[in-house]
């Protein structure tokens, strides 16, 4: 209920007597006095000036708020305030407290005789402003409450004074360029494409424009077709631009200069899974990686050197690799190979998750050579798709194109990367990383081919598969870092390994096995079919069946007239999968394709691409109403301003010249034959006279001129 004070008290912290005090007792008694006939007064009840002495005789830090202003913090008082606002509000209702509620106050009225104007000028001195200033904040908060306490912004807060609408619509349009415009503007660039677009208005304000700039202005035009004042240009600084030019949202400059690759990498919402909440075997993580050594391929011609690749299976929840094969190229034999492998090894999982763009053409080991396999005819089918995948409940899900952060499989894939630069035949990803050893094994590959050496230096695929082997075993027993694998040590807290996390979780999941006889997978045969209206239309068993893709109907309409790889199943027809140039293009369903199913994921997809779908909108509209004149208009209009050339003018024959040297030019203009009065002579005299003083007595000269 706040603190009580004596008498005593009262009377030092106010500076009145203890009589007077008294007199008001009645009016600044603590509800909490006892009935022992000593009166205590209420801390609260006295003026600000009289609190702030008694705290710091007190050595208070701070004080209760008073009931009534926490009562008034509580409610709903408009908009949301920042902390400073807040302090700021609360400070200035602090000086007007008196006047809002004077029974509160009786000893400070009392003082002041209850003059409304010697509280108002006590206040200003106490809290050092001016009478005036709270007479306005009594104003301002009986009229709109606490929120208007707080100073407002400007007006013009958040605008550019040198740059008017007409300025800062031409550098947006100019930093974000259009589709098929010459390479995108820097900010320098865009500031001199600023001043040229500037002196063109003003040249052109008071004249009608023409029918190609008609189009182009038509927002700046007035009933005349000329430009209105609006449109003209305000004259501005470089640092001006470039600081207006960086309050663009990154947003929409990443997806307008960068491209849409760079907006999914740098902008869009991550999706982050809780790998704890779920169990081994409900989602199993595939992918290929090609691994950076070369080895020895067989072939009908010979041995060759290739780059393998590793195609792998891992759990998402323990990141246990749960099978694998080492291939020359990967192809749907590879998925197919290492799904059996999984199934028959741990069981059946709950889902499969893989890649969108890989390349799932079927090659055959032996060499780069491709061959389609011949699909046997399909007999009688019933009125139900009861595929392999729908007949063993497992569920498939494509990651989203382009990002490798959402298979857990790819930061995984950098233990492999580490283990292959230990190997001796370790080339690097690229050939400008390959180091200086790699040329001595080409060269004893080159002598062993030629037979002049016995030991091959590169392995075998074989020998590659068996090291692997090896090596994804030891992945599986070492500590794993990781969301859901830490234990609890006598020293601490540690890291589960793969298999240690296995071993603990699988017990409490129902394991599913299925009959190997069973195990046809899916993308093992192959037809090429042309698209038609937008679907995919081939005939099974004499009947015939429309695929489209699920998660867009009519997304294969650009693709019409185009040859698409037709991969299927024939246990499983309802789903099939369509590769254009031997990139994977998406899943096909007569029914409706298997989707995710938790709705966070669900609804990051949403946002993702409504957060696409309005910048991309927003860019086309500044597009359509902003003109910004190309590189070649833009140098049309700097040749039409160029200044003429001034020739300088021939100076009068009579200048300030020595008339001793006008007499010496005058007598050799006579011993020459011409005066200075005549025209000057021409090139061609000119030469003809220097001919004729330099060889006027030579006899081949004059052999040549017939004399």
């Amino acid at each position: 209920m706040g603190l009580s004070l004596t008498k005593k008290e009262v009377a030092e912290v106010t500076g009145l007597s203890i009589r007077t005090v008294e007199r008001h007792a009645d009016e600044l008694r603590h509800p909490d006095s006892g009935d022992d006939g000593r009166a205590r007064f209420d801390l609260a009840k006295l003026p600000l000036a009289a609190q702030a002495a008694w705290a710091a005789t007190q050595k208070v830090i701070a004080l209760p708020a008073p009931a009534q202003l926490a009562l008034a913090l509580t409610a709903p008082i408009g908009p949301n305030l920042t902390a400073a606002e807040l302090a700021s509000a609360t400070k200035r209702l602090d000086a007007i407290e008196p006047l809002l509620h004077p029974a509160k106050y009786p000893l400070l009225w009392t003082q002041h005789r209850q003059s409304r104007v010697a509280v108002v000028k006590y206040l200003a001195d106490a809290h050092k402003t001016k009478p005036s200033t709270v007479y306005r904040w009594l104003k301002l908060y009986k009229d709109n409450g606490l929120a208007a306490l707080v100073d407002k912004d400007r007006a013009d807060k958040g605008r550019p004074r040198a740059l008017n609408d007409a300025a800062l619509d031409f550098l947006l349009a100019a930093a974000l360029p259009r589709k098929g415009a010459y390479g995108t503007l820097s900010v320098a660039e865009i500031y001199r494409a600023y001043k040229e677009e500037r002196t063109w208005r003003a040249a052109n304000a008071a004249t009608p424009l023409g029918e190609f700039e008609l189009h182009k202005y038509r927002r700046y035009l007035d009933g005349a077709g000329r430009l209105t004042p609006d449109a003209q240009l305000p004259a501005a600084s470089a640092n001006t631009f470039r600081n207006w030019y960086n309050r663009i949202p990154e947003v929409v400059k990443v997806l307008g200069r960068d491209g849409d690759e760079a907006f999914h990498n740098s902008q869009e919402i991550l999706s982050y899974r809780d790998l704890a909440a779920i169990h081994p075997l409900d989602y199993v993580v595939m992918d290929h990686r090609r691994l950076d050594f070369f080895c020895l391929i067989q072939t009908k011609n010979g041995w060759t050197l290739a780059r393998p690749w590793l195609t792998a299976a891992i759990d998402m929840r323990t990141r246990k690799w749960l099978s694998w094969i080492i291939v020359e190229t990967p192809s749907s034999d590879s998925i197919a190979a290492c799904l059996k492998r999984t199934f028959l090894a741990h069981g059946l999982p709950a889902a499969l998750y893989w890649d969108n763009g890989k390349d799932f053409r079927c090659e055959w080991f032996e060499g780069p050579h491709t061959r389609t396999r011949q699909a046997a005819p399909i007999g009688n089918l019933g009125s139900a798709w009861n595929g392999v995948l729908d007949t063993l409940h497992i569920r498939v899900h494509h990651a989203i194109v382009k990002r490798a952060r959402s298979k857990i499989i790819e930061p995984n894939f950098g233990n492999t990367a580490n283990f292959d630069r230990t190997l001796p035949w370790w080339c690097g990803h690229r050939p400008g990383s390959r180091p200086e050893r790699f040329d001595d094994l080409l060269a004893r590959h080159e002598r062993w081919l030629a037979g002049k050496i016995v030991e091959a230096p590169f392995p075998t695929i074989a020998q590659v598969a068996s090291l692997y082997n090896d090596f994804l075993h030891s992945l599986n027993e070492r500590e794993h870092s990781g969301e859901g694998m830490q234990k609890i040590t006598p020293t601490g807290r540690g890291w589960l390994s793969p298999n240690e996390a296995w071993e603990r979780l699988i017990p409490a999941v129902a394991r599913r096995a299925v009959d190997p006889v069973v195990l046809q997978f899916c993308f093992a045969k192959r037809r090429e079919i042309t698209v038609r209206n937008g679907e995919v239309r081939t005939t099974f068993g004499g009947r015939q069946f429309h695929y489209r893709l699920a998660e867009s109907s009519v997304k294969l309409m650009s693709l019409n007239g185009y040859e698409l790889q037709f991969a299927y199943d024939p246990l499983d027809l309802g789903t099939v999968a369509l590769y254009y140039m031997n990139r994977f293009l998406g899943l096909a369903n007569c029914i409706e394709l298997r989707r995710m199913g938790e709705d966070a994921f669900v609804q990051d997809e949403r946002d993702r691409r409504g957060a696409r779908r309005e910048v991309k909108k927003f860019i086309e509209t500044v597009h359509q109403q902003v003109p910004i004149p190309d590189y070649q208009t833009r140098a049309n209009r700097r040749r039409e301003v160029l200044p003429e050339r001034m020739e300088p003018e021939r100076a009068a024959a009579d200048s300030a010249v020595p008339a001793h040297i006008q007499d010496a030019a005058a007598a050799a203009a006579e011993d020459r034959g011409f005066s200075f009065d005549a025209a000057p002579p021409t090139g061609a005299a000119l030469i003809q006279q220097a001919n004729d003083d330099a060889y006027r007595d030579d006899d081949t000269f004059k052999f040549f001129k017939g004399d």
